[in-house]
Protein backbone atom coordinates (compact mmCIF):
# COMPACT_ATOMS: atom_id res chain seq x y z
CA UNK A 1 0.00 0.00 0.00
CA UNK A 2 1.59 3.09 -1.16
CA UNK A 3 1.58 6.08 1.58
CA UNK A 4 0.22 9.15 1.62
CA UNK A 5 2.04 12.61 1.68
CA UNK A 6 2.76 12.72 5.39
CA UNK A 7 1.90 16.15 7.34
CA UNK A 8 4.06 16.83 10.15
CA UNK A 9 1.49 18.42 12.33
CA UNK A 10 -0.17 15.79 12.23
CA UNK A 11 2.88 13.29 13.25
CA UNK A 12 3.51 15.60 15.93
CA UNK A 13 -0.12 15.46 17.57
CA UNK A 14 0.12 11.63 16.87
CA UNK A 15 2.28 11.02 19.06
CA UNK A 16 2.10 13.31 21.27
CA UNK A 17 -1.50 11.59 21.71
CA UNK A 18 -0.62 8.15 21.73
CA UNK A 19 1.83 9.10 24.52
CA UNK A 20 -1.02 10.25 26.90
CA UNK A 21 -2.34 6.96 25.77
CA UNK A 22 0.43 5.11 27.67
CA UNK A 23 0.16 7.71 30.49
CA UNK A 24 -3.74 6.79 31.01
CA UNK A 25 -2.79 3.24 31.98
CA UNK A 26 -0.32 4.08 34.71
CA UNK A 27 -2.22 6.55 35.68
CA UNK A 28 -0.28 9.71 36.34
CA UNK A 29 -1.25 12.19 39.27
CA UNK A 30 -5.34 12.94 39.01
CA UNK A 31 -5.02 16.36 38.04
CA UNK A 32 -2.93 15.69 35.23
CA UNK A 33 -4.91 12.51 34.35
CA UNK A 34 -8.25 14.83 34.59
CA UNK A 35 -6.60 17.02 32.11
CA UNK A 36 -5.66 14.46 28.84
CA UNK A 37 -8.98 12.24 29.71
CA UNK A 38 -11.30 15.39 29.14
CA UNK A 39 -10.08 15.40 25.17
CA UNK A 40 -7.58 12.15 24.32
CA UNK A 41 -10.58 9.90 22.41
CA UNK A 42 -12.31 13.12 20.80
CA UNK A 43 -8.94 14.01 19.69
CA UNK A 44 -8.13 10.88 17.89
CA UNK A 45 -11.36 10.39 16.44
CA UNK A 46 -11.01 14.47 14.86
CA UNK A 47 -7.54 13.09 13.45
CA UNK A 48 -8.99 10.29 11.48
CA UNK A 49 -12.18 12.59 10.54
CA UNK A 50 -9.29 14.67 8.87
CA UNK A 51 -8.23 12.44 6.54
CA UNK A 52 -11.95 11.58 5.57
CA UNK A 53 -12.90 12.45 1.76
CA UNK A 54 -15.65 11.56 -0.53
CA UNK A 55 -13.14 12.14 -3.28
CA UNK A 56 -11.21 9.06 -2.16
CA UNK A 57 -13.71 7.04 -1.49
CA UNK A 58 -16.80 8.08 -3.91
CA UNK A 59 -17.90 4.28 -3.40
CA UNK A 60 -18.86 2.30 -0.15
CA UNK A 61 -17.08 -1.61 -1.13
CA UNK A 62 -13.93 0.14 -2.03
CA UNK A 63 -13.61 2.19 1.10
CA UNK A 64 -15.39 -0.50 3.50
CA UNK A 65 -12.30 -2.85 1.91
CA UNK A 66 -9.83 -0.41 2.37
CA UNK A 67 -11.00 -0.13 6.55
CA UNK A 68 -11.41 -3.50 6.83
CA UNK A 69 -7.50 -3.98 5.80
CA UNK A 70 -6.23 -1.10 7.70
CA UNK A 71 -8.44 -0.75 10.82
CA UNK A 72 -9.74 -4.60 11.38
CA UNK A 73 -6.83 -6.87 10.35
CA UNK A 74 -4.17 -5.08 12.52
CA UNK A 75 -7.40 -4.95 15.30
CA UNK A 76 -7.32 -8.61 15.30
CA UNK A 77 -3.76 -9.15 14.80
CA UNK A 78 -2.42 -7.36 17.53
CA UNK A 79 -5.36 -8.53 20.01
CA UNK A 80 -4.35 -12.19 19.13
CA UNK A 81 -0.66 -11.31 19.78
CA UNK A 82 -1.52 -9.02 23.11
CA UNK A 83 -3.73 -12.76 23.99
CA UNK A 84 -1.24 -15.02 23.56
CA UNK A 85 1.01 -12.90 25.77
CA UNK A 86 -1.68 -12.61 28.67
CA UNK A 87 -2.88 -16.39 28.58
CA UNK A 88 1.23 -17.43 28.88
CA UNK A 89 1.88 -14.97 31.05
CA UNK A 90 0.27 -11.92 32.04
CA UNK A 91 -3.29 -13.70 33.58
CA UNK A 92 -0.65 -15.51 36.01
CA UNK A 93 0.86 -12.52 37.89
CA UNK A 94 -0.88 -9.25 39.21
CA UNK A 95 -3.88 -7.47 39.18
CA UNK A 96 -4.76 -10.17 36.07
CA UNK A 97 -4.21 -13.18 38.93
CA UNK A 98 -6.21 -11.41 41.36
CA UNK A 99 -9.30 -11.25 38.68
CA UNK A 100 -9.50 -14.61 37.82
CA UNK A 101 -10.94 -13.76 34.27
CA UNK A 102 -11.65 -16.96 32.00
CA UNK A 103 -9.19 -17.74 29.31
CA UNK A 104 -11.98 -17.05 26.57
CA UNK A 105 -13.54 -14.09 28.04
CA UNK A 106 -11.11 -11.81 26.14
CA UNK A 107 -11.53 -13.27 23.07
CA UNK A 108 -15.33 -13.00 23.62
CA UNK A 109 -14.85 -9.69 23.86
CA UNK A 110 -12.38 -8.97 21.36
CA UNK A 111 -14.98 -10.02 18.83
CA UNK A 112 -17.92 -8.03 20.52
CA UNK A 113 -15.73 -5.11 20.87
CA UNK A 114 -16.22 -4.97 24.57
CA UNK A 115 -13.38 -3.18 25.38
CA UNK A 116 -14.05 -3.13 29.50
CA UNK A 117 -13.62 -6.64 28.78
CA UNK A 118 -10.50 -7.14 26.53
CA UNK A 119 -7.80 -7.90 29.65
CA UNK A 120 -5.34 -8.51 27.30
CA UNK A 121 -5.45 -5.02 25.50
CA UNK A 122 -8.64 -2.65 26.47
CA UNK A 123 -7.01 0.38 24.05
CA UNK A 124 -7.99 -1.25 21.37
CA UNK A 125 -11.22 -0.58 21.90
CA UNK A 126 -10.96 2.51 19.96
CA UNK A 127 -9.91 0.82 16.77
CA UNK A 128 -13.27 -1.19 16.28
CA UNK A 129 -15.22 1.60 17.48
CA UNK A 130 -13.54 3.62 14.85
CA UNK A 131 -14.43 1.12 11.94
CA UNK A 132 -17.80 1.27 13.40
CA UNK A 133 -18.75 4.60 13.30
CA UNK A 134 -16.75 5.28 9.52
CA UNK A 135 -19.03 2.60 8.26
CA UNK A 136 -21.88 4.33 9.61
CA UNK A 137 -20.21 7.84 8.86
CA UNK A 138 -19.85 7.06 5.34
CA UNK A 139 -23.81 7.23 4.41
CA UNK A 140 -24.82 9.66 6.75
CA UNK A 141 -22.23 12.88 5.65
CA UNK A 142 -24.01 12.03 2.03
CA UNK A 143 -26.37 14.05 3.94
CA UNK A 144 -23.78 17.13 4.63
CA UNK A 145 -23.71 18.89 1.12
CA UNK A 146 -22.75 22.03 2.10
CA UNK A 147 -24.51 21.70 5.74
CA UNK A 148 -21.49 20.69 7.82
CA UNK A 149 -22.72 22.90 10.33
CA UNK A 150 -26.19 22.14 10.70
CA UNK A 151 -24.90 17.93 10.77
CA UNK A 152 -22.94 18.69 13.71
CA UNK A 153 -25.64 20.31 15.72
CA UNK A 154 -27.37 17.35 14.65
CA UNK A 155 -24.36 14.67 15.90
CA UNK A 156 -24.03 16.27 19.03
CA UNK A 157 -27.94 15.98 20.16
CA UNK A 158 -27.39 12.34 19.03
CA UNK A 159 -24.23 11.88 21.36
CA UNK A 160 -26.46 13.52 24.09
CA UNK A 161 -29.35 11.47 23.34
CA UNK A 162 -26.87 8.02 23.64
CA UNK A 163 -25.18 9.76 26.55
CA UNK A 164 -28.27 10.18 28.05
CA UNK A 165 -31.18 7.46 27.57
CA UNK A 166 -28.75 4.54 26.68
CA UNK A 167 -27.39 2.60 29.08
CA UNK A 168 -26.42 -0.45 28.99
CA UNK A 169 -23.13 -0.88 26.86
CA UNK A 170 -23.97 -2.22 23.33
CA UNK A 171 -21.46 -4.08 21.00
CA UNK A 172 -18.86 -3.47 18.67
CA UNK A 173 -17.67 0.39 20.50
CA UNK A 174 -21.31 1.86 19.49
CA UNK A 175 -21.86 3.97 22.78
CA UNK A 176 -18.36 5.62 22.08
CA UNK A 177 -18.93 5.89 18.21
CA UNK A 178 -22.10 8.28 18.63
CA UNK A 179 -20.42 9.99 21.47
CA UNK A 180 -17.52 11.08 19.19
CA UNK A 181 -18.64 11.28 15.35
CA UNK A 182 -19.69 15.08 16.00
CA UNK A 183 -15.23 14.90 16.77
CA UNK A 184 -15.11 13.04 13.29
CA UNK A 185 -16.96 15.14 11.33
CA UNK A 186 -15.61 18.19 12.84
CA UNK A 187 -12.26 16.99 11.48
CA UNK A 188 -13.37 16.59 8.10
CA UNK A 189 -14.77 19.98 8.18
CA UNK A 190 -11.62 20.89 9.25
CA UNK A 191 -9.80 19.44 6.59
CA UNK A 192 -12.13 21.63 3.71
CA UNK A 193 -12.01 24.92 5.90
CA UNK A 194 -8.91 25.58 6.85
CA UNK A 195 -10.34 28.60 9.12
CA UNK A 196 -11.80 26.60 11.47
CA UNK A 197 -8.72 26.04 13.01
CA UNK A 198 -6.58 28.90 12.59
CA UNK A 199 -2.50 28.59 13.70
CA UNK A 200 -2.74 31.19 16.45
CA UNK A 201 -0.99 30.75 19.61
CA UNK A 202 -4.93 33.04 20.52
CA UNK A 203 -6.51 29.43 19.65
CA UNK A 204 -4.04 27.28 21.93
CA UNK A 205 -4.28 29.86 25.04
CA UNK A 206 -8.44 29.60 24.41
CA UNK A 207 -8.54 25.76 24.05
CA UNK A 208 -6.37 25.35 27.49
CA UNK A 209 -8.74 27.46 28.98
CA UNK A 210 -11.55 25.91 27.73
CA UNK A 211 -9.89 22.71 28.34
CA UNK A 212 -8.91 23.73 32.32
CA UNK A 213 -12.89 24.93 32.95
CA UNK A 214 -13.81 21.68 31.81
CA UNK A 215 -11.82 19.69 34.12
CA UNK A 216 -12.50 22.22 37.22
CA UNK A 217 -16.51 21.90 36.77
CA UNK A 218 -16.71 18.49 35.41
CA UNK A 219 -16.57 14.82 36.45
CA UNK A 220 -13.56 12.86 34.89
CA UNK A 221 -14.54 11.40 31.31
CA UNK A 222 -14.00 8.61 30.33
CA UNK A 223 -15.75 7.71 27.29
CA UNK A 224 -15.51 4.30 26.82
CA UNK A 225 -17.81 3.79 29.56
CA UNK A 226 -19.98 6.74 28.84
CA UNK A 227 -18.62 8.52 31.84
CA UNK A 228 -19.40 12.05 30.59
CA UNK A 229 -20.58 14.15 33.44
CA UNK A 230 -21.86 17.42 32.08
CA UNK A 231 -22.24 16.95 28.43
CA UNK A 232 -21.48 20.70 27.57
CA UNK A 233 -18.58 20.53 29.75
CA UNK A 234 -17.52 17.47 27.76
CA UNK A 235 -17.92 19.39 24.80
CA UNK A 236 -16.17 22.37 26.26
CA UNK A 237 -13.13 20.19 27.10
CA UNK A 238 -13.62 18.26 24.11
CA UNK A 239 -13.69 20.54 21.37
CA UNK A 240 -10.91 23.19 23.69
CA UNK A 241 -8.60 20.08 23.49
CA UNK A 242 -8.54 19.42 19.70
CA UNK A 243 -7.77 23.35 19.49
CA UNK A 244 -4.64 23.24 21.69
CA UNK A 245 -3.65 20.16 20.27
CA UNK A 246 -3.84 21.68 16.91
CA UNK A 247 -1.67 24.63 17.85
CA UNK A 248 0.69 23.07 19.53
CA UNK A 249 1.55 20.64 16.96
CA UNK A 250 1.12 23.24 14.18
CA UNK A 251 3.71 25.54 15.75
CA UNK A 252 5.99 22.50 17.01
CA UNK A 253 5.79 21.30 13.43
CA UNK A 254 6.76 24.97 12.11
CA UNK A 255 9.41 25.10 15.04
CA UNK A 256 11.43 21.74 14.25
CA UNK A 257 10.14 20.56 10.87
CA UNK A 258 9.36 16.98 10.00
CA UNK A 259 11.20 14.64 12.05
CA UNK A 260 11.92 11.11 11.05
CA UNK A 261 11.95 9.87 14.28
CA UNK A 262 8.80 11.82 14.96
CA UNK A 263 7.18 10.01 11.68
CA UNK A 264 8.33 6.72 12.90
CA UNK A 265 6.45 7.08 16.48
CA UNK A 266 3.22 8.63 14.35
CA UNK A 267 3.23 5.44 12.28
CA UNK A 268 3.75 3.11 15.14
CA UNK A 269 0.48 3.97 17.33
CA UNK A 270 -1.69 0.99 16.19
CA UNK A 271 1.02 -1.01 17.65
CA UNK A 272 1.41 1.24 20.54
CA UNK A 273 -2.46 1.06 21.46
CA UNK A 274 -2.52 -2.57 21.42
CA UNK A 275 0.66 -3.48 23.07
CA UNK A 276 1.99 -0.99 25.69
CA UNK A 277 -0.06 -2.82 28.19
CA UNK A 278 2.06 -6.00 27.70
CA UNK A 279 5.33 -3.91 27.67
CA UNK A 280 4.01 -2.50 31.08
CA UNK A 281 3.72 -5.93 32.25
CA UNK A 282 7.73 -6.66 31.18
CA UNK A 283 8.57 -3.69 32.36
CA UNK A 284 6.96 -3.97 36.01
CA UNK A 285 8.64 -7.64 35.52
CA UNK A 286 11.85 -5.99 35.20
CA UNK A 287 11.33 -3.68 37.89
CA UNK A 288 10.29 -5.95 40.65
CA UNK A 289 12.05 -8.94 40.00
CA UNK A 290 15.40 -7.82 38.77
CA UNK A 291 16.12 -3.97 40.13
CA UNK A 292 14.35 -4.46 43.53
CA UNK A 293 11.83 -1.51 43.26
CA UNK A 294 8.52 -1.69 44.48
CA UNK A 295 6.05 -0.55 41.51
CA UNK A 296 3.50 1.02 44.29
CA UNK A 297 5.42 4.08 43.14
CA UNK A 298 3.44 4.49 40.24
CA UNK A 299 0.13 5.22 40.34
CA UNK A 300 -0.49 8.92 41.33
CA UNK A 301 3.56 9.95 40.63
CA UNK A 302 4.50 12.36 38.70
CA UNK A 303 8.16 11.98 36.95
CA UNK A 304 8.37 7.95 37.65
CA UNK A 305 5.08 8.05 35.50
CA UNK A 306 5.99 10.20 33.08
CA UNK A 307 9.45 7.97 32.23
CA UNK A 308 7.13 4.57 32.77
CA UNK A 309 4.99 5.74 29.88
CA UNK A 310 7.76 6.83 28.12
CA UNK A 311 9.21 3.10 28.45
CA UNK A 312 6.38 1.83 27.39
CA UNK A 313 6.15 4.08 24.19
CA UNK A 314 9.73 3.08 23.52
CA UNK A 315 9.30 -0.64 23.82
CA UNK A 316 7.08 -0.79 21.56
CA UNK A 317 8.88 0.77 18.40
CA UNK A 318 11.00 -2.52 17.74
CA UNK A 319 8.05 -4.52 17.48
CA UNK A 320 6.26 -2.13 15.26
CA UNK A 321 9.76 -1.82 12.85
CA UNK A 322 9.94 -5.89 13.01
CA UNK A 323 6.47 -5.95 12.37
CA UNK A 324 6.60 -3.44 9.24
CA UNK A 325 9.04 -5.72 7.49
CA UNK A 326 8.50 -8.33 8.01
CA UNK A 327 4.58 -8.80 8.05
CA UNK A 328 3.19 -5.65 7.03
CA UNK A 329 -0.43 -6.67 6.52
CA UNK A 330 -0.55 -7.42 9.92
CA UNK A 331 -0.43 -3.54 10.47
CA UNK A 332 -3.11 -2.98 7.55
CA UNK A 333 0.19 -2.51 4.85
CA UNK A 334 -0.39 -4.43 1.68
Amino acid sequence: MAETKRIDWVDYAKVFLIYLVTLAHIPVCKPVYDTFCSFLIPAFFFLSGYFFSYDKYPRFMPFLRRRLKTLMVPYFSLALMAYAFWLLVGRHYGADEAAGVAWWHPLAATVLGYGKQMAQAVPLWFVMSLFVMEMAFWFVGRCIRGRGFVMLVVLIVVGWVNYRFVALPLPFGLNPAVTCVPFYLFGMMSRRMPGLLPASWLSFVLGAAAVAVAVVYNDHVTVLTSRLGCYPLFLLGAFGGIYATVTMCRGLAALLGGREVVRFVARSTLVVCGLHLVAYTLLKGVMVYVLGIDISVLPGASWQALLFGLAGLACCQPVYWLLSRRLPWLLGRW
